[in-house]
């Protein structure tokens, strides 16, 4: 499937912007400290390729295989495989590519999900959450074994599971119903408490990402808005601005009348005008790697979170549609994924400019 088609697909509604000016309207007279993005320099990022490690996702008894790789979980031995779209379920495969197990329980009943969209892997199980039950959270033993469902809270899209300090935070997106404008929420216990809000004009206006969560080492969790250019430092009851990538006249700066026009229509502009689009938010723990698209390019932006420095490398659409999306950036490597296979690449080293 052509990969701008799955964007569309998954363009249930986003977009979020904080201008370019890299402040934050909640605390708009402190600074934030600003990663300048010029896509002019970007280097080619083929060009800049230390070396290339294919894994290849063995088929499973079952018939089973995810055909789109929407995000993967490195723990210890294990690979966790999410698909949200051709075999939508969660697969697990050990260091060779091997697979060990799956859930695909699509259905209504009460062991079952009708759509994952998002899991977390903590060291006591796997959390699914399905957007569509009444009960979204889904809890499995490390086997797969099915253990509960619960409500937890008020989510739409993505959300991360705090096992130390057992606590959630939860991604409602730009999504304005009820009376609520909650955009992040921090629930500890029975008590819940809005970390950001909806601004005005983005009520109701959401385009989806794969990821919204990365971690750092040290415990730390950043969060990035749905195609918001802030990325946040969450911590206890709290989350505060870290840095903004500042794209210059590349960012869209969006409009209350905006909404007017049709999710897919306003997508589609955006896109079509060459502004960025579908930034995205990994970490291997040390770095944290974005990706987004402009024009006809897709680019992968790698930050350092103690310097901030940055390099910036480009790839065509063709290259592109070949490696398919960076799904996880683990011990330095960026792991792209397509049908069946992990494409592991390890940058040069005499490039790194952090």
């Amino acid at each position: 499937m052509n990969m701008s088609r799955i964007v569309k697909i998954f363009v249930v509604v986003v977009l979020t912007g904080l201008s370019c000016a890299c402040t934050n309207s909640k605390e708009s007279e402190s600074e934030i400290k600003a990663v300048e993005v010029d896509l002019n320099k970007a280097l080619p990022l083929t060009e800049n390729v230390q070396s290339v490690d294919v894994m290849t996702l063995k088929d499973s008894e079952t018939g089973h295989l995810p055909g789109h790789l929407s995000k993967v979980v490195f723990r210890r031995d294990s690979i966790f495989v999410l698909d949200m779209f051709k075999d939508n379920g969660l697969y697990v495969y050990d260091s060779d590519g091997n697979i060990i197990n799956s859930f695909v329980n699509r259905g209504e009943g009460p062991e079952e999900f009708q759509v994952i969209r998002d899991f977390n892997v903590t060291s006591d199980n796997i959390i699914l959450f399905d957007p569509r039950s009444d009960e979204p959270f889904i809890f499995l033993d490390r086997d797969l074994n099915f253990l509960s469902k619960d409500k937890i809270g008020d989510c739409e899209y993505h959300f991360f599971y705090d096992s130390k300090n057992d606590s959630w935070w939860l991604d409602r997106g730009n999504d304005a119903y009820d009376g609520s404008d909650s955009k992040l929420i921090y629930k500890k216990g029975s008590g819940s408490k809005t970390m950001l809000k909806i601004p005005d004009n983005l009520k109701n206006i959401t385009f989806g990402i794969w990821h919204s969560f990365t971690e750092l080492s040290g415990d730390s969790l950043l969060y990035i808005p749905v195609v918001e250019n802030v990325v946040y430092l969450c911590e206890p009851d709290n989350a505060k601005p870290l840095y903004c990538l500042d794209f210059k006249s590349k960012w869209y700066e969006f409009k209350k009348g905006d909404r007017n026009e049709g999710t897919v229509n306003l997508w589609d502009r955006i896109a079509e005008e060459g502004y960025v689009n579908t930034l995205d938010i990994l970490s291997d723990g040390r770095n944290v790697l974005h990706t987004f698209n402009s024009g006809d390019r897709h680019y992968v932006l790698i930050v350092n979170t103690d310097t901030y420095a940055s390099r910036l490398y480009y790839l065509t659409e063709e290259e592109h549609e070949n490696l398919g999306d960076a799904v996880a950036y683990h011990n330095g490597q960026i792991i792209f994924g397509v049908p069946g296979k992990l494409v592991k690449v390890s940058m040069k080293r005499d490039s790194d400019k952090s």
